[in-house]
């Protein structure tokens, strides 16, 4: 007798799946730790309480018919779903591991110079990092804390500021050595602007970082527009243009003469770094810790003013 309206025993359905798989009863017992017997037994239920056959009996391995193709895909699903949830809750339970997922970014500039130091001190802790471009707001992926510049959208998150940042204009050195040793605001808009196209309101473009010192912005926007930060200053760094850099990110770039300021306009963002942490559960006190880390890394006067290089 099924164990629910419309499904058949389910002690059948693991050592189904495993000797549909192997295409051997024997083979099948021996992944699952039961005997060649149990798995007979069961499989010959499932058949019985379905009213099909399911496998050829061949000398020494079984052949799935048609129909137990069907229901195996069927089975894989579900218990490919049920292994992702378990081990949703384990990890949720468990003190021994931490989950980052944060903006690229982020995780370039400020997560990785910390990381080394961090798994030192918590030498049993398993560190898991996921770095992305898709909003926090909007990803599926189960965290213990989360690092995103701004905030997308309502989420069902409790999100704490952990730092500052700021943005100013930069471009490769050869681009800036082609143009005048006194370069103002005014003329930034008369060259090559490379554009991101984020959906954030907070995020700072062109049009915005310009009429923040009543400077006009070119209209309609030209030049190159971009969906990821990182690949709009890969070609900064080749110079095709002035891109808008935040400050904690572009720093490493610039350290390696890949970048430089253009200008001495910057622009602040006060609390424009956010830890974002599930409310599902209490932050555990090693993630605390780790957010205490970043956020003295991320403490007033860190980031630099930005020069243009003589």
């Amino acid at each position: 007798m099924s164990e629910s309206p419309g499904l058949p025993p389910l002690s059948t359905l693991v050592p189904f799946e495993a000797a549909c798989r192997l295409q051997n009863f024997t083979r099948a017992a021996e992944e699952l730790h039961y005997s060649q017997t149990t798995v007979s037994r069961r499989i010959a239920e499932l058949e019985a309480d379905l009213g099909v056959t399911l496998f050829e009996r061949q000398r020494y391995d079984v052949v799935p018919t048609p129909d137990a193709e069907a229901l195996a895909a069927s089975v894989r699903l579900a218990l490919g779903e049920i292994s992702r949830t378990t081990d949703l809750l384990r990890r949720r339970t468990d003190a021994s591991s931490m989950t980052i997922f944060s903006d690229l970014s982020l995780a370039t500039s400020l997560v990785a110079p910390v990381l080394g130091d961090f798994q030192r001190a918590n030498p049993d802790l398993v560190i898991r990092l996921l770095s992305s471009f898709e909003p926090i707001e909007t990803t599926t992926e189960d965290f213990d804390v989360g690092l995103q510049y701004w905030r997308s959208g309502p989420n069902p998150y409790n999100v704490e500021p952990i730092g500052d940042d700021s943005v100013y204009p930069v471009c490769s050195p050869s681009f800036a050595d082609r143009l005048p040793a006194e370069l103002s605001g005014a003329g930034l808009g008369d060259l090559p602007l490379l554009h991101v196209a984020y959906d954030n309101k907070d995020w700072t473009d062109w049009s915005r970082f310009l009429a923040s010192f009543d400077i006009d912005s070119p209209s309609p926007v030209s030049g190159m527009t971009f969906t990821s930060y990182q690949v709009c200053l890969d070609v900064a760094e080749r110079g095709e243009g002035v891109a808008l850099g935040w400050a904690r990110s572009v720093q490493p770039r610039i350290d390696a003469g890949l970048l430089v300021a253009l200008t001495d306009l910057m622009m602040p963002h006060p609390n424009a770094i956010n830890a974002y942490l599930p409310k599902n559960r209490a932050t555990p006190p090693h993630v605390r810790a780790f957010i205490s880390l970043l956020t003295n890394s991320l403490r007033p006067g860190s980031v630099q003013e930005p020069s243009r290089p003589s």
